[in-house]
């Protein structure tokens, strides 16, 4: 990645101009570097503090940053419950939470929860390489977004991941003690289901992602299937082996020359396109100089003629964009539309 916060880029269909944010270069790159629902017939609330599953106490809003749940156990899927609701957090920011050393913030928009029929609407938001959690709020109109679509935003602090499944003798980069997408499965996951009440199966769960975030949604979705019922990748990277010399890829898989198999395996979005379930939109600026727009062109193209017309896929390709949340940014007409208003 350059010095700009043109990441990772996807692709879209309009023109926009470049936004830039200076960042150090790390590997070679900038260090920037259907809605499906199931409708509850009975009443829903918003508790600031009420029982939760054993595996994790109850908490207030002011203490939940402290919860670590033993690192050696992941917490158990959450069991049914006659009354949903969401618990250990309040309407606005809950910030500075985390799930053993990651941290992340929730935001609740106003009236979340309220309505016989609601199905708990909430994005989980993936920032690009080494982007703070909070880059997607303050460089992009999207709590205007979730206000008005009713959704709650997760912000997690990836950092330098990649989503990777498994670390390996020759991994150098190592964004944390487990790989980014194992943590999201096995630790962010489960902790967010009996902490908060939200991301559970049968509600509106949707993904959101830019650049190595838009890689993100892919893997998540795929190491998910059936949670995430809509999704939206802007600018991401999905056939790491279309780019063989990606030094971030050689940095925690290995060469591709010696270790194709793990390039083209389970950490691989274009190889698993048959699995695929979950509609997706996708966008890439045409003039991205981080992420080649054909990334998206081609996992486009392949999910389009493994599944048809089966699940929803729109791609959009935007002349001229590149890779900065000027284009990003303003792709959340068209994202929150394609998030909600299809699938809902």
């Amino acid at each position: 990645m350059g010095n700009t916060q043109n990441q990772r880029a996807d692709e879209t269909g309009e023109t926009t101009t470049t936004a830039k944010l200076s960042a150090p270069s790390v590997w070679g790159r900038s260090v920037w570097s259907p809605r499906i629902v199931g409708l509850w017939l009975i009443p829903l609330s918003i508790a600031c503090s009420s029982q939760l599953p054993p595996t994790e106490p109850a908490t207030s809003p002011t203490t939940a940053n402290s919860l670590k749940p033993n690192a050696a156990t992941s917490p158990s899927p959450p069991s049914p419950v006659a009354r949903m609701t969401v618990t250990n957090a309040t309407i606005g920011w809950n910030r500075n939470l985390s799930v053993d050393d990651v941290a992340y913030d929730l935001y609740l928009p106003p009236g979340y929860g309220e309505g016989s029929a609601f199905d708990f609407p909430c994005l989980l938001v993936l920032p690009g390489w080494d982007f703070p959690r909070s880059s997607w709020v303050e460089n992009a109109p999207l709590v205007e977004y979730a206000d008005r679509y009713g959704y709650a935003l997760i912000l997690p602090e990836m950092g330098q991941t990649l989503y990777e499944s498994a670390y390996y003798l020759e991994t150098e980069l190592r964004w944390n003690a487990v790989p980014g997408g194992e943590f999201v499965k096995e630790r962010l996951i489960p902790t967010l289901q009996n902490r908060h009440g939200l991301l559970r199966p049968g509600q509106h769960n949707a993904l959101l992602g830019l650049s190595t975030g838009g890689r993100g949604v892919a893997l998540i979705a795929l190491e998910n299937p059936g949670l995430f019922v809509v999704g939206a990748s802007v600018s991401g990277d999905f056939s790491q082996e279309n780019t063989p010399d990606d030094r971030l890829m050689s940095a925690v898989y290995g060469s591709f020359a010696r270790f194709r198999e793990r390039w083209t395996g389970r950490d691989n979005p274009q190889k698993r396109v048959e699995e695929w379930q979950m509609p997706l939109y996708l966008a890439h600026g045409t003039a991205d100089d981080i992420v080649p727009e054909s990334q998206s062109r081609l996992f486009y193209q392949a999910l389009v003629k493994t599944h048809g017309d089966r699940i929803p896929i729109r791609y959009n390709p935007v002349e001229g964009a590149g890779h900065d949340y000027t284009f990003w940014g303003g792709q959340l007409d068209e994202i929150f539309e394609f998030l909600d208003r299809k699938f809902r």
